[in-house]
């Protein structure tokens, strides 16, 4: 079914936005039927996280970008030389590896998808998050699948309640085989623990509808993003899969059909305590059947009423991969084919004569005055305000630069992308206004459309003038005809989540250089409209503005939020 692209190419196209669907809408949010914000076991025996873990400290423009200080070549003074960075860092054995304890589990943890605001509201209180979730609806759910990490954390599946900042037990035993065999990875059954994103489909469907099926991979993507810089500060490397089983993974999570669906997995490359000793082997689930684990779990309901979108349900199950045969299949087929579809020098050539004035990037970037990855974390919110004012180009640079660095996925190398930057540059200091591509080849801003207005990026996101007062609005967007030409229907989940964690890389460095953020979505066919011809036959996956914030937002905090079961669950 995966091979068969019509699914997912309906599905685009009914979801689309224009500015006759948005007026004809009849959609209207039901406040009282508002989504429960955290996913709540019943009887289920919880692990309480430690609390009194440090702030990573390692300069977040470091951590963002993936370089390791350890190993690579760069200045030692403020500025880091771009042409030394090599793809990925040189894998060595697992004991040279840092060795993973609890606290670091929570410091990932938290650090990925812990609550860090609490903003009262009338008589409501609101949880805000370590990622932004469109809507502040807070989608992904975590789970880990590990070996004994400790003797408070045994081997076992788990599901990570930001809410109780606590680790529930759902399962039993180390099933990492299973994962394995599920994703086929070895590295899984090397790694003493598997971080996998779910996504609880109504959540955002409340507000969103159909189209919220391409947020569970943007809001995915932003987590994933804090992720792999946590853990880049940590000295720890991630490995992100999108190959694996569907059916399977589900299974072994219990997640109830149609409500509740795997996204992607996190691989980290790392080794528990050596001090703590292992279980007997025999608590290794080698060989399990799925026909015997419970179908579900019982949680507390969302809302008083869950409503059905057929169509997102049509979609992901068009995408899904049914055998160990077809994962192997599609993960080689993105290796060994996307780089060269892709063919970006090719392409960059073939769009010469539509460059209207071309600035180069400079190879270097401050890094002087930038607050620790941990630091940043906590600054970053999403701007609701944007002061109209310049951001200088050098920020501009560094911004793009080191959020499009080496995503590591399993169906494509760590420098191929499937993300092309196109921007409306408002007000930056040094180049003029207009629509550039962004020139990944040559490390460039090609100038394509000229004499804008900040008019036009706000009109392109849903006429909020939000994105108007922006200084650059970033338009991330994909050659879906390719991509689902060789990845099939699933193709589309990796354009989205790649987008999403480029997303997430923006909003990260913005907040580094102490400026703000905001995502956005768009109308579909006009942002390709207007930086046509060049973008001919791409479409925009996500649009994120960036500039200086109008007001001055408090940081959050490492929140000691712990509540009790009982609270939830009244």
């Amino acid at each position: 079914m995966n091979k068969d692209t019509s699914f997912i190419r309906e599905y685009h196209e009914k979801t689309k936005h224009s500015e006759m669907s948005v007026m004809n809408s009849q959609h209207y949010l039901d406040w009282n039927n508002r989504p429960y914000p955290f996913k709540i076991y019943c009887n289920l025996p919880t692990i309480p996280l430690p609390t009194d873990f440090s702030i990573p400290s390692l300069n977040a423009i470091l951590a963002i970008s993936r370089l390791f200080p350890q190993d690579k070549q760069y200045n030692k003074s403020d500025n880091i030389n771009s042409a030394s960075v090599t793809a990925t860092r040189k894998s060595k054995d697992f004991e040279n590896i840092k060795k993973l304890t609890l606290k670091d589990l929570a410091t990932i943890l938290f650090f990925s998808g812990g609550i860090t605001r609490e903003i009262k509201h009338g008589n409501h209180t609101f949880y805000m998050r370590a990622a932004s979730a469109t809507g502040a609806l807070y989608p992904i759910e975590i789970y880990i699948v590990c070996k004994d990490i400790s003797p408070e954390l045994k081997a076992g599946i788990y599901h990570f309640c930001p809410a109780e900042f606590s680790l529930i037990n759902i399962r039993k035993g180390d099933y990492r085989s299973a994962l394995s065999a599920a994703a086929d990875n070895q590295h899984i059954l090397n790694s003493p623990l598997t971080i996998i994103f779910t996504s609880l489909s109504w959540r955002n469907a409340w507000k969103y509808q159909d189209r919220s099926y391409r947020h569970w991979f943007w809001d995915s993507g932003v987590i994933a993003a804090n992720l792999l810089a946590i853990t880049s500060s940590m000295n720890i490397t991630s490995r992100l899969s999108m190959g694996f089983v569907d059916d399977d993974v589900d299974r072994l999570l219990v997640l109830e059909k149609e409500k509740e669906a795997s996204i992607v997995m996190a691989t980290l490359e790392i080794e528990s305590d050596p001090n703590f000793a292992l279980e007997s082997r025999d608590t290794k689930k080698e060989h399990i059947s799925y026909s015997d684990l419970p179908p579900s779990l019982k949680t507390i309901p969302l809302s008083r009423k869950e409503i059905q979108f057929p169509l997102i349900w049509k979609t992901h199950e068009n995408s899904k991969l049914f055998s160990k045969n077809e994962v192997t299949e599609w993960i080689n087929s993105g290796i060994s084919q996307i780089h060269n579809f892709l063919n970006l020098e090719k392409d960059i050539e073939s769009h010469r004569e539509k460059v209207l004035k071309r600035q180069s990037l400079p190879n270097e970037y401050q890094t002087s005055n930038i607050p620790s990855i941990g630091e940043t974390i906590l600054r970053r919110g999403s701007t609701r305000k944007f002061a109209r004012s310049s951001i200088p180009f050098t920020t501009l640079s560094s911004i793009i630069y080191n959020s499009t660095r080496y995503i590591p996925m399993d169906f494509k190398k760590d420098t191929d992308t499937l993300i092309d930057i196109y921007l409306i540059s408002n007000d930056v200091e040094g180049i003029d206004s207009g629509g550039y591509f962004y020139n990944r080849v040559n490390n460039t801003l090609d100038l394509i459309k000229d004499k804008t207005t900040r008019n036009l990026s706000g009109y392109l996101c849903l006429g909020q003038s939000l994105f108007s007062d922006a200084s650059v609005v970033l338009f991330l967007m994909s050659n879906l005809n390719k991509i689902i030409k060789t990845l099939g229907n699933r193709g589309y989940r990796a354009s989205q989540f790649e987008a999403g964690i480029i997303t997430g890389k923006i909003y990260l460095s913005a907040y580094a250089y102490g400026i703000g953020a905001s995502g956005s979505t768009f109308y579909d066919d006009a942002v390709t409209n207007f930086f046509s011809p060049h973008s001919e036959n791409k479409n925009t996956m996500i649009a994120i503005g960036i500039g200086n914030s109008a007001y001055k937002a408090r940081p959050g905090k490492i929140l000691p939020v712990r509540l009790k079961r009982e609270q939830l669950i009244r």
